[in-house]
């Protein structure tokens, strides 16, 4: 990590990117040093924070790449498309939850009722991220037909024609 001083001079972007990298190397540096541990119980769990892991770095990218002002604009068919599919994971997240729950009842060790607390809090984490996923982060972005065709013919100068040469010039004496 760098030290405040340099934080300080960074853009919000560049921290983002840096955490970003710093989330990456870690997921890395966990799967070299506990791929092949003997233990398989410790090897999914310590496997599960390094997916944590690139899951923050995937975050901080995307995170990095809005505070640069990159567009996430997508066509209407587009969201069209994510809107079914996001919808159809949205109704999967509930059945997991409904699934954990009924086992967190059921389960009476106290070793395995952890584990299950933390799958239901993060699918209870996942549930409204996707949910607001679309309106918050995409739908304003969506670009439709009518959006392009406004963009040539209502919005340019030029209504999507060449320029004229001759239109503002002064010929007179």
């Amino acid at each position: 990590m760098l030290p405040d001083f340099n934080l300080i001079l960074m853009s919000i972007a560049e921290r983002l990117k840096m955490l970003s990298e710093l989330e990456e190397k870690y997921a890395i540096e966990l799967d070299r040093e506990y791929r092949g541990y003997g233990n398989e119980i410790v090897r999914e769990l310590i496997s599960s924070v390094m997916i944590d892991s690139q899951k923050h770095a995937g975050l901080y990218k995307a995170a990095a790449m809005l505070a640069e002002g990159k567009s996430l604009a997508i066509t209407e068919e587009e969201y069209e498309v994510l809107e079914k599919k996001l919808k159809l994971h949205i109704e999967k997240e509930e059945e997991m939850l409904e699934a954990v729950t009924g086992l967190m009842e059921e389960v009476k060790d106290e070793r395995i009722k952890k584990i299950l607390i933390k799958i239901y809090e993060d699918e209870l984490m996942h549930h409204p991220f996707l949910t607001s996923f679309l309106d918050l982060v995409i739908k304003r972005e969506t670009i439709t037909e009518q959006d392009i065709w406004d963009m040539l013919f209502r919005d340019l100068p030029t209504h999507g024609h060449v320029a004229d040469p001759y239109v503002g010039k002064d010929y007179g004496p």
